[in-house]
């Protein structure tokens, strides 16, 4: 499995936030920028 599936990500630009269920291989993009992994804790995370 995956490092990334269950992890929660989030967009910079718009505030979006996904849970990655299922590895593809892809990036995960919004606002036409890849999106970021959110850390417990953090509403914005680096």
């Amino acid at each position: 499995m995956s490092d990334r599936v269950n992890r929660t990500y989030f967009c910079r630009t718009c505030g979006n936030e996904v849970i990655f269920t299922k590895d593809g291989g892809g990036k995960i993009i919004c606002c036409g920028q890849e999106m970021q992994i959110k850390k417990e804790g953090f509403d914005r995370e680096e």
